[in-house]
Parts: structure tokens; C-alpha cells; sequence
């Protein structure tokens, strides 16, 4: 098994790291930082900064804290995973979703579906 990756039965899943890292930059440029204004606010290297979003190397706690207080979050959030799943993962779980359900189930997910695209 590689560092990288871990192999799972749907293909293969990022590792935490790597989680990690696109969730940190997904913050920085969801509040329109620069790698260079987030590790001038935090107190660190921009070298730092970027290493840390190729998941190079893990935050330390210290760092965690000052990049959420700069972010206004709290510390559990930077660990909020969910947005990052990617495309095939989501259109497999839908696809489960979609096969178990009975009519019902289906009747209210076609009238989400619906409402959210218009």
C-alpha cells in the first residue's frame, strides 16, 4: 500500500493529510488570502503555507490555532471534510441512494432535485 493512498472498495480515498491540506486552502481562499498575507497573519513562512496545502507536512496544533483565529472559525471546522468529496464519490453515494429508495423517498428526492436547479 502506498503513502499516498489508501485503497478502499469504491477506488481510492485521500489521505488524511491530504484532506488536510486542500480544506486549508480551501479556507484561505474562501476569505481571499494569498499564501503570502495568510503566513504574514499567522506569524509563519509563506514556504510553510505551501507546503502545507501539497500536504508536505502536518500543521502543528500552534499553527492550526492561529490559522482559525485568523479565519474566524473554530478549530473543529478546519477538519469539516465534506465539501471535498470529489465528483465520482458523490455520484456513487446518490446512485445508492437512488437504488434503495422507495417511491416515496424517490417522490421527495425528485422534488429537492427539482427545487434546488430552479
Amino acid at each position: 500500500m502506498s503513502n499516498r493512498f489508501i485503497i478502499i472498495k469504491r477506488g481510492y480515498m485521500p489521505t488524511t493529510k491530504e484532506l488536510l491540506a486542500k480544506r486549508l486552502k480551501q479556507l484561505r481562499k474562501s476569505r481571499g488570502l494569498t499564501q503570502e498575507k495568510l503566513a504574514e497573519l499567522i506569524g509563519r513562512d509563506t514556504k510553510h503555507i505551501s507546503k502545507l496545502e501539497i500536504a508536505g507536512s502536518y500543521p502543528s496544533i500552534e499553527t492550526l490555532e492561529r490559522i482559525a483565529n485568523v479565519l474566524d472559525i473554530e478549530l473543529k471546522d478546519i477538519f469539516n471534510f465534506d465539501g471535498l468529496k470529489e465528483k465520482n464519490f458523490i455520484k456513487e453515494e446518490f446512485r445508492k441512494l437512488l437504488q434503495y429508495s422507495d417511491e416515496k423517498h424517490l417522490q421527495i428526492l425528485y422534488k429537492i432535485h427539482k427545487d434546488l436547479i430552479n
